[in-house]
């Protein structure tokens, strides 16, 4: 069986005295969606800071194509393939849009080639960063990932406070790299949109994997009432097999 494009074995981390994450296990096969949801400080956005080398591992395992890289920092990580989208968009507010793309995509072509896929930063290209709208910046942070596709790419909360017409575009682009072969871990509260990629849902719940499984057996309703408290046994397909899970 070929390694998972990226996996966490029993990792404990956190911040200071703080546990967050309690023994999590994720596996993203090659080339799938896996969407991580859960309420807001279940620990998600600690799960892709951990799986990005940006928070230390206190105890398990990450792997990134099989090879063990809990101790690789967040540029060696990129460097083997992995690539985080965050939360707060990642782009350099003070630099222009053209800066910005000279940082991430070195060749002039390649630079091209990210006007042509994302036309409205070609637009604004010598305006700053940080004056986009919040569509345009996660656009922005999207495109070297679009223009020379990595192996793995979590995108945390990646329609977060976005509009409607920009969320369809960042969900578009997100869905071109899912085609292009590239592993997506999508750490999203809102559901909707990220289960219509997915192929596998991970329910995070205080720190720990409450239930995983194929997103063709979620229940958006169930999903969405496990944010609100209901014990994790309640999450979807809440059957023997998700209960031998836990």
């Amino acid at each position: 069986m070929p390694a998972a494009a990226l996996a966490l074995e029993g990792v404990h981390a956190g911040y200071g005295e703080i546990e967050v994450l309690h023994g999590v296990d994720l596996v993203v096969p090659e080339g799938a969606v896996v969407c991580v949801v859960g309420a807001n400080g279940a620990g998600k956005s600690t799960l892709a800071g951990v799986a990005a080398g940006l928070i230390e591992t206190r105890a398990g395992r990450v792997l990134l194509a099989g090879v063990d890289v809990t101790r690789l920092g967040p540029h060696e990580r990129a460097r083997a393939g992995l690539l985080l989208a965050p939360e707060a968009r990642g782009v350099f507010p003070a630099l222009t849009v053209e800066d910005n793309l000279a940082v991430r995509l070195r060749d002039a072509d390649a630079r091209d080639a990210a006007y042509d896929r994302f036309p409205v930063l070609g637009e604004r290209r010598h305006q700053a960063a940080g004056a986009l709208s919040g569509g345009e910046q996660q656009q922005l942070a999207l495109v070297g990932a679009l223009v020379d596709p990595p192996r793995v790419v979590i995108a945390d909360e990646p329609t977060l406070g976005l509009s409607p017409m920009a969320t369809e575009v960042v969900l578009r682009a997100l869905e071109d790299l899912k085609a292009a072969g590239t592993s997506l871990v999508l750490v999203e509260e809102r559901a909707r949109e990220a289960l219509r990629l997915a192929d596998e849902v991970v329910v995070v719940d205080l720190g720990r994997v409450a239930w995983s499984g194929p997103a063709s057996q979620v229940d958006l309703d169930d999903l969405t009432s496990a944010y609100l408290g209901h014990e994790p046994h309640e999450v979807p397909g809440a059957s023997a097999e998700s209960e031998r899970r836990r």
